[in-house]
């Protein structure tokens, strides 16, 4: 009996309550540290919004365990009896900071993988509506490039590591919080909501995802409650849109002038000259402005285009909890307006029809965290997007206003006036003005199409720790649900029916093009997008240290349906695992591996297997090394080699060939009309990754430096089989047999300092990428117009070598013996003059080659500047880019199919036959000159840039004003601008370095400069 008492009471006094405090380096609370019992770990506690913590320690040991994320790490003794006062200090060398990968984080000093991050409040103050257009130059191994500047459209296209997909099938993998999203999906997301943006690279970071990994991973991560009390943000932003450069365009006298010299030069062998089109009085008129209306000059861009327009952003965050339930909630709110004038409709009764171009967006979402127990973790999460996209129904060219305006036959300087004397709106009444309405007319009258695209997700969650079983075991289920319904609700009428009239000048007389009454407007009403998919997740976790000895282990179980529509459901399945061990964070292996695949292969070889190896050593962990260079704090060198897929984009299987009834009349009479022959073993593309790289972390933490050369070898391309002739008869299926490679290196570097009160940091990164096919089926006539051994993404042209001269003609006009001439067209002085690569005497199809650079970048940069002083702060990012071909061809070259431009004034004439850089001028007739039909060099230019990609200037105010206030916590003014200044080099064309891309050169929205000046307050 007395044994009992004696050992009863020895183990209540080993149970002991220990109370504290925690700040941080400031002397603030630090909620949500993390306090354990040092050698029983499962024994803890988390400190409140105050900073206070209670843990009842059950066992001999006196030692407790401080931890924090991106903190050091404190083990202190307690003193039963003593409120413990704790001061935790920031983690400066980054050691420890948490980098995500497939499925799980590991530390950055233990991770073996390629992997680039960035937390979202680095970029959530830039004035665009999309992520992925404030990334440019942020992350090594991350290429962006934006197509347009329109609103609801800007969202710039990404690559990871370049592309090596002869199928293009390159686009990255997008997961937001365990979601698959698309391009569109992760571009209607709130900057404001997101806590990091991670790219995963390698394999040993993407062979986990299996047969959706071989193009890399983007891994978003939103924000989350936590333990503090509740705090109350809004945000606002209002900015202005200015357009970098509008091209110049000729007026109406110089291209009535470029006009007579085309139809002289078209003269050229003809035995009557053809009837000029202006006389010498007309050009008069044109140049004096006498006639304008029988003579107008208008520049089209200036009467319907502003030079800028407007953007608003407003958020509202709720975020705090305790050690039950935590909390964030956000609701956000996006506007861009158009650059289209605003025109007063005809009919005062269309005043709410709003024809202009615009953008809105909803953002809402809630993150719920609920513990009901230590060991049990329950998320629910809840976002959504809706959007609303609206463009004018007045452009008559399906690809838009901007494809108007570039238009020669559309939208010349003397096609019509703005008005007529009496304010009605004319037309075109030119041969070559195709008769189209004002274009005034036609934006303000016509109407509007209008797209809303609406984005909706569930996640419901459960984590479950099982230290009961194996201590740092714990299971982990997830179910997400996600919809995108878009639909689209137009208000139109047929712009080429609105009343117009011709005024004669000469006579001042009207006369009508047919219709005097406008339409009435009919509704367009219909869904465009209506998918759904359902992911199920189920996860055991394993990560335990051992002394030294730190092991971690994923098993998951992953299913994914998706319904498209009224098609069939696509089911992905798979598992995935990793293993991995480290010793004293110096050396450490993991293994990946996936099995995985979908419906729509053919049940035999439905999945596919994908494992991964990778390692580090870490020389700075070592003895001897610390002892001779004592200020490097990390040195690790890292490697890995495996095995990814990629099935994105394949077809549905046809196990065997599809017949059609009835067939078209034969001379048997109707029968089946037979498809094309199948193969039933079509699989997903994979490829072989190797990266080997260096992380280096020096003067605790100023400096990190990251390096990493990496080699992909992409096979199994379901590809065309060129090398089969047509004389089989039959159309031959695609075959898994394309083979190419990618390889190239990234480096990064960041140092960061404080002199007094004034901190700063400078960083810089460079990516570097080249691809090669290796294999494609071809069988060309002549080696030059192989692929095989080339880039992907080449043009395939003619070798423009300059322009032919009087010298290659004789008298009679005709060409010379030994000078090539194309069999297309009749040549003169003054045309385009392409290489005769198989010297036969003759410009054929055999003469193209594969031309110039690819139509990505191959190089890309970027330069982070960030000073800190007091209260104010300062960001700046430098872009840019090189390595690439800006192909620019139809109506951005050629003249008469574009309106003229000034490079148009320097053609070649007789006079001036050596310094030309445009061919004779001609009215759009001879296939040798028309780039759009001869597709040469002469269209392309390499392409290079460097941006002022972003700039902001904030000021933080004191804490000693907003006191004054009793309710505002913090205070924050700024003002930001996205691409303030763009420096390139284009040749001989007017066009933007990112959009400018064969026939979406000149045509496309511009890219917009945007100024923004934002408020945030904290409460």
């Amino acid at each position: 009996m007395f044994l009992l008492v004696f050992t009863s009471a020895k183990l209540y006094a080993q149970v002991r309550t220990i109370r504290g405090h925690i700040v941080d380096e400031k002397n603030i609370p630090l909620p949500g540290v993390s306090v354990s019992e040092e050698g029983n770990l499962r024994n803890g506690a988390v400190s409140d919004e105050n900073g206070d913590f209670v843990i009842t320690l059950k066992s001999a040991n006196n030692t407790i365990r401080f931890t924090m994320v991106s903190y050091i790490t404190l083990s202190l003794q307690a003193d039963a009896g003593k409120k413990m006062a704790i001061k935790m200090k920031p983690d400066t060398k980054g050691l420890d900071d948490v980098v995500i990968v497939g499925y799980s984080t590991q530390k950055r000093i233990t991770n073996p993988g390629a992997v680039s991050s960035i937390k979202a409040a680095e970029i959530e103050n830039i004035p665009t509506s999309s992520i992925q257009n404030t990334l440019a130059g942020r992350l090594p191994g991350f290429t962006a490039i934006q197509r347009s500047g329109q609103p609801g459209s800007d969202a710039a296209q990404f690559f990871i590591r370049g592309v090596n997909s002869i199928n293009n099938d390159n686009q990255p993998l997008i997961i937001v919080d365990d979601i698959q999203y698309t391009y569109a999906q992760v571009a209607q997301l709130d900057p404001n909501e997101i806590e990091t943006i991670t790219i995963l690279k390698d394999a040993s970071t993407t062979a986990i995802y299996g047969v959706r990994g071989a193009n890399g991973a983007m891994v978003i991560t939103t924000k989350r409650g936590m333990i503090s009390k509740p705090t109350i943000s809004l945000s606002t932003q209002f900015g202005i849109n200015q357009v970098i450069q509008y091209p110049s365009y000729l007026d109406a006298y110089a291209t009535a002038v470029l006009q007579n010299e085309a139809y002289i030069n078209d003269s050229y062998g003809l035995a009557s000259p053809l009837t000029l089109p202006w006389t010498a009085a007309d050009l008069k008129m044109f140049k004096d402005g006498s006639d304008p209306y029988g003579h107008p000059n208008v520049n089209w861009q200036n009467e319907l285009l502003k030079n800028s327009s407007t953007q608003s952003n407003y958020n509202v965050d709720i975020r705090g909890g305790n050690s039950k339930v935590k909390y964030f909630t956000s609701f956000g709110y996006f506007k861009q307006n158009g650059l289209l004038r605003d025109f007063t409709p005809t009919n005062p009764d269309d005043d709410g029809v709003e024809p202009n171009y615009f953008y809105n967006r909803v953002n809402f979402r809630s993150n719920l965290d609920i513990t009901p127990t230590k060991t049990l973790n329950i998320r629910f999460d809840l976002n959504g997007r809706f959007e609303t996209i609206n463009n004018p129904n007045g452009p008559l060219d399906a690809a838009g206003l901007f494809k108007e305006l570039i238009s020669f036959r559309n939208l010349s300087a003397f096609s019509m006036p703005v008005n007529n004397p009496n304010g009605s709106y004319g037309y075109a009444n030119q041969s070559w003005g195709n008769g189209y309405v004002n274009p005034i007319s036609r934006l303000a009258n016509s109407g509007y199409k209008r797209n809303y695209n609406n984005n909706f997700n569930i996640v419901a969650g459960a984590n479950q720790k099982l230290d009961f079983i194996a201590q740092g075991l714990e299971a982990k289920l997830n179910v997400s649900y996600a919809s995108n319904i878009n639909e689209h609700r137009n208000l139109q009428r047929d712009p080429t029916t609105l009343p117009a009239f011709y005024y004669n000048s000469a006579n001042n007389t009207y006369s009508s093009k047919g219709n005097n009454r406008f339409p009435v407007f009919t509704q367009n009403v219909g869904n465009d997008v209506f998918n759904n998919s359902v992911n199920s997740q189920l996860s055991l976790n394993y990560d335990h240290n051992f002394g030294v000895h730190r092991v971690y282990a994923l098993a998951l179980v992953n299913d994914i349906s998706t319904v498209n529509a009224a098609d069939v459901p696509v089911n992905f399945r798979g598992i995935s695992g990793r293993l991995g061990y480290n010793f004293r964070q110096t050396y450490g292996v993991e293994f990946d591996v996936a099995r995985n695949g979908n419906d729509l292969f053919r049940k035999e070889q439905r999945y596919g297997f994908f494992p991964s190896v990778s390692a580090f050593w870490n020389l700075g962990e070592e003895k001897f090394f610390k002892k001779l260079f004592p200020f490097i704090d990390l040195f690790k060198f890292r490697g890995s080699y495996g095995l990814t897929g990629s099935d994105y984009g394949y077809p549905t299987v046809l196990t065997s060939i599809a017949y059609t009834l009835p067939g078209s009349g034969t001379f048997f009479g109707n029968g089946a009309t037979e498809g094309a022959l199948v193969n039933a073993d079509v699989t997903w593309e994979k490829s072989r990754k190797t990266d080997v790289g260096v992380d280096i972390n020096m003067f605790a933490g100023k400096v990190t430096m990251s390096a990493d050369y990496f080699y992909e070898y992409r096979y199994d391309q379901l590809i065309n089989q060129g090398a089969i002739p047509s004389i089989i008869g039959q159309t031959v299926p695609r075959r898994n047999v394309g083979i190419s490679d990618n390889k190239g290196f990234e480096v990064e570097f960041n140092y960061r300092d404080k002199i007094g009160a004034v901190s700063y940091s400078i960083g810089g990164n460079l990516s570097h990428f080249k691809n090669k096919i290796i294999y494609i089926s071809e069988a060309p006539d002549y080696p030059y117009l192989a692929q095989t051994g080339r880039q992907i993404g080449l043009t395939k042209g003619y070798k423009f070598i300059g322009f032919y001269q009087v010298s290659d003609f004789d008298a009679n006009g005709t060409v010379r013996s030994g000078v090539a001439y194309p069999l297309w067209s009749t040549i003169q002085p003054g045309d385009m003059k392409y290489a005769d690569l198989n010297g036969d005497g003759f410009i054929t199809a055999a003469d193209q080659t594969f031309l110039a650079q690819p139509n990505i970048p191959t190089y890309t940069y970027g330069i982070n500047l960030g000073l800190n002083y007091k209260g104010f702060s300062l960001r700046a990012l430098i872009q840019g880019a090189w390595g690439y071909a800006i192909n620019v061809f139809a109506e951005g070259t050629d003249i008469f199919n574009g309106v003229p431009q000034p490079l148009h004034l320097q053609s070649w004439t007789p006079s001036n036959p050596g310094n030309a850089i445009f061919p004779r001028i001609g009215f759009n007739n001879n296939i040798n000159n028309r780039t759009w039909q001869t597709i040469s060099d002469f269209s392309l230019t390499p392409g290079s840039y460097v941006r002022l990609k972003s700039l902001e200037f904030g000021f933080q105010l004191p804490k000693k004003w907003i006191d004054k206030t009793h309710f505002i916590q913090n205070c924050r003014i700024y003002t930001a601008g996205y691409n303030l200044l763009t420096i390139r080099d284009t040749g001989k064309f007017q066009v933007d370095p990112e959009i400018a891309q064969g026939s979406n050169a000149g045509t496309a929205y511009p890219i917009t400069a945007n100024y923004t000046f934002g408020l945030q307050l904290g409460f």
